[in-house]
This record gives structure tokens, sequence and C-alpha cells, in this order.
């Protein structure tokens, strides 16, 4: 294997952009959770949506710093397929850089599906606050109506 040398040089300078891309938007995002969390950590929340905030913080940082733990994984691999002696350590480093993918897919799917069951919930209290709401309006009306009835007679 030669790394970085001759027809592989467009591989390796893909796969260095690629790492370079991943570890610049890794501390992009974890940035911009820290200062989401810092503004959501000023308002006033109840436990029950601060308890949610906080995992939806802990689990999307979570998964950022592993996008940057990723891309150092994949120039540490354009390291070790220049390395002479490398054959047998590359199988082994990439399947556990393919694991790190599978658990960083299936942190978004924790996420995703956290999120959509708290808003799922949410839109249920609305839903149900709403059709209060609109009961008593309707009653409401429904007085009025009676009301002018009788002032009429």
């Amino acid at each position: 294997m030669s790394g970085c040398e001759g027809s592989d040089l467009d591989a390796c300078l893909s796969s260095i952009v690629v790492a370079l891309v991943l570890a610049v938007s890794s501390a992009g995002l974890i940035a911009w959770h820290v200062r989401g969390w810092r503004r959501l950590s000023l308002a006033e929340l109840d436990a029950r949506e601060q308890n949610f905030r906080r995992r939806q913080y802990r689990r999307r940082v979570q998964t950022s710093a592993m996008l940057g733990v990723l891309g150092g994984a994949i120039l540490v691999g354009q390291l070790l397929i220049a390395w002479p002696a490398s054959e047998s350590v590359l199988v082994p480093y990439w399947c556990g850089v393919f694991l790190l993918v599978l658990w960083l897919a299936l942190l978004a799917l924790a996420d995703m599906a956290a999120t959509r069951l708290y808003y799922g919930r949410e839109r249920d209290k609305y839903v149900v606050e709403q059709a209060r709401l609109q009961g008593q309006l309707r009653q409401v009306h429904e007085q009025g109506r009676a009301k002018n009835n009788f002032d009429k007679s």
C-alpha cells in the first residue's frame, strides 16, 4: 500500500477534506448546542421540559463530538493505510470506525424518537386544551343566545 501517492492522491485528499469538514462541523455544532443550552437555562421551564431539554442537549453534544472523533478516525485511517505493516491493523480499525458510525446513527435515531414523543405529547395536551376551550366558548355563546331570547320575550 502506498498511502497518499500516485493514483491514490485524489482519494487521500478527499478523505482529508471529509475529515476536516467533519471536525469543523463538529466544533460548530457543539458551540451551537452550548449556546442554545445557555439560552434555555435562563428560561423558566417546567420540570418535564427542563428534563427533556437536558437529555436532548446531552444526546446532541455527544453526537456532535462523535462527528469530530469520526473525522479524526478518518485521518488516522489514512496514516494506517500509508504504514507498511498495517495490514493486520486495518480491518479491526475500520470495523471500529464502522461501529462508531452505527452508534452515531443510533444516537440520531434516539434523538428523533425522543423529540417526536415529547412534541407528540405536547400536541396532545394542546388539542385537549383547545377542545376544552371550544366547549367553554360554545357554552358562553349558548348562554348569550338564551339571554337574548329571554330579553326579547
